[in-house]
């Protein structure tokens, strides 16, 4: 057999392999990286598709799609995808998936902060010595709305004296795990997966009311996959997996 078959056969199989092989990116805010990554990681093993995950911040998605970045389907907040929306770069439907749930994360092993409500809560903020939280200028919205509250309840003056900022909510978690700082502020679901933190909701009177919404991109290469899998987030296991992150699921 002339030596040229063998080489020749093995890159026709690798080109074969690569015709069948399906790319599926997705781009999602962080708070929702734990179930997307959960459902994500299962669809590619049932379906074959090469399916690739990037969380960032809420406007840190959006930085990225309106620089160029190639993607399926993105994950966000109302307001990017709205924004995204009108400069054609997704499809004008949207499904929304879960609501955003704020806590305060405490280094494992500490005990519950004061937190019942408003007052309980600012007199809580006024006695820690540090306080972690998304850098506003990151694009995460919950630095943006946990500074937002602080000023409501009269204390951000002492709550930006008292700063640890961070890029993102695992940042945030991690420092309150390493003692960097005695609490930390963002999304539960964002501190869940870090086993040195524990976690509790703000009260109800200071939760958020974000939406975490869903859209394919308007030039989608793989919108078979990205719909199917926008299908499970929006079912059943998606509202599981949502739940169990520690976010709010939302009717349908």
């Amino acid at each position: 057999m002339p030596r040229f078959i063998v080489p020749a056969l093995l890159f026709l199989v690798a080109g074969m392999l690569s015709a069948d092989a399906r790319d599926l990116r997705i781009l999602t805010g962080a708070g929702m990286s734990m179930p997307v990554r959960a459902l994500a990681a299962d669809y590619g093993k049932r379906s074959g598709a090469q399916v690739t995950v990037v969380s960032d911040t809420a406007g840190g998605v959006q930085k990225r799609i309106e620089a160029g970045e190639a993607f399926d389907l993105v994950i966000g907040t109302q307001a990017v995808l709205d924004a995204l929306t009108r400069q054609s770069k997704v499809s004008a439907t949207h499904s929304d998936l879960a609501q955003m749930v704020a806590g305060i994360g405490a280094r494992k092993g500490t005990a519950k902060p004061a937190i019942a409500d408003a007052r309980a809560f600012k007199a809580t903020l006024l006695a820690a010595k540090t306080i972690s939280y998304v850098d506003p200028a990151s694009g995460g919205i919950t630095g943006v709305f946990f500074l937002s509250q602080a000023d409501q309840l009269g204390v951000g003056q002492e709550v930006r004296a008292k700063a640890v900022l961070k890029p993102n909510g695992t940042g945030v978690a991690d420092a309150v795990a390493s003692g960097q700082a005695q609490y930390g502020v963002t999304l539960i679901s964002e501190m869940l997966p870090n086993a040195g933190v524990t976690v509790w909701p703000l009260p109800d009177d200071l939760q958020m009311s974000t939406i975490y919404t869903a859209a394919l991109a308007s030039d989608a290469q793989n919108a078979m996959d990205a719909r199917a899998l926008l299908d499970e987030l929006s079912g059943p296991r998606g509202r599981d997996a949502s739940i169990k992150a520690g976010l709010k699921p939302v009717s349908h």
